[in-house]
Parts: C-alpha cells; sequence; structure tokens
C-alpha cells in the first residue's frame, strides 16, 4: 500500500486510513519507541500518541518525501521529550516481561545484547533492521553525517555478535543474511 496516499487520506480526516497506517508502522514505531525508552509501557504510549500527531498532523507531510521516516520521526521526537520530563529510574524496567517469542531465550539474548550498545548505536541499528530507513535517512533523522551512521551501524553489528556469540558468530557471519538498504 502506498503510504504517501494513505497520508493524504488521513489528512482528510479518515479514520480508516489512520487504522491501515498503524497496520502498517506499529512495529517499526513500537520497535523506535523501546530502543529509545526501553521501557514497553512507555513505548505503548508513545506507539498511541504517534499515531495520534499522525492524524492531527497529517496535513503537514510533504508528498513524495518519505513518509515512513516522517513518522519516525514524531516517535523519536515523542521519545526524547517523554526522557526530558521522566527521571531516569522511571524510564529503566526490564523489558523482557511482555515480550513474546517462539524462541523466547533467542528474544532475551537480543534484547540484552542491544541494551549494551550506545543509544546512538542502538538507535541507528533498530532504525536500519527494523524500520528499514536507508542510513542517509537515518543521518538525517539523527543530524549526522551517513559515513558516519554506516560505520556505527558496522560497529554495532561487530559488537552485538561479540556480545551473543563472542568469535564464533564473527566465523559464522558471512552466512548470517543481513539485508543492507545502503
Amino acid at each position: 500500500m502506498d503510504l504517501d496516499k494513505l497520508l493524504k487520506t488521513v489528512s482528510s480526516g479518515n479514520v480508516e486510513a489512520l487504522r491501515d497506517l498503524y497496520e502498517i508502522l506499529r512495529v517499526p514505531v513500537y520497535a523506535v519507541a523501546l530502543s529509545i525508552l526501553r521501557n514497553p509501557v512507555l513505548a505503548e504510549d508513545i506507539l498511541q500518541e504517534t499515531f495520534v500527531r499522525v492524524f492531527d498532523k497529517a496535513d503537514q507531510y510533504q508528498q513524495g518525501t518519505n513518509p515512513k521516516a516522517w513518522v519516525i520521526s514524531i516517535t523519536r521526537n515523542l521519545c526524547l521529550d517523554t526522557v526530558r520530563k521522566k527521571r531516569p529510574e522511571q524510564i529503566e524496567v526490564d523489558t523482557i516481561k511482555d515480550n513474546k517469542s517462539d524462541n523466547p531465550l533467542l528474544k532475551l539474548m537480543l534484547s540484552e545484547a542491544l541494551y549494551q550498545l550506545e543509544e546512538a548505536e542502538r538507535q541507528i541499528v533498530v532504525m536500519h533492521v527494523i524500520v528499514g530507513l536507508k542510513h542517509v535517512e537515518i543521518s538525517e533523522e539523527l543530524g549526522i553525517p551517513a559515513g558516519t551512521v554506516r560505520w556505527k551501524y558496522r560497529q554495532s553489528l561487530k559488537k552485538l555478535a561479540m556480545i551473543i556469540g563472542g568469535d564464533d558468530i564473527e566465523k559464522n557471519t558471512s552466512s548470517v543474511s543481513i539485508k543492507r538498504r545502503n
């Protein structure tokens, strides 16, 4: 489905289009919020607030630009506002409690590994792998050079490999398929 057209329809007040947009973008929006806030309850709140904000501001979206990046930008700004307003101890909680997976041990390992990355590294990995943004789009969103984004992304993957599996993962990374969207 064309996200540009959906946003245009949302800007006219169409709630069904908003519901469709939500179904398409809810996972990446939640992933970005969780990567920043590290709290599933706050991430859920940001997920809902993002789509309320999208509904209110859809007329401000410029057709032909990247609609996914525009929505993620709203999410990120809401998260940063939340971080500024809350004390750190209110944000930090165990995110594993609410996660469901076919392989809970793997999900636990990945979550724990992601949280060992620096915040910028974690955001870059989530925005690229889960949200599907290109490095240039992440660069614009975070306000850092695209080369730095690519470098941090590669460094983050190496760190994750070391955290999760040490040398065994490093040796086997050639067999792992990671789609790069440069």
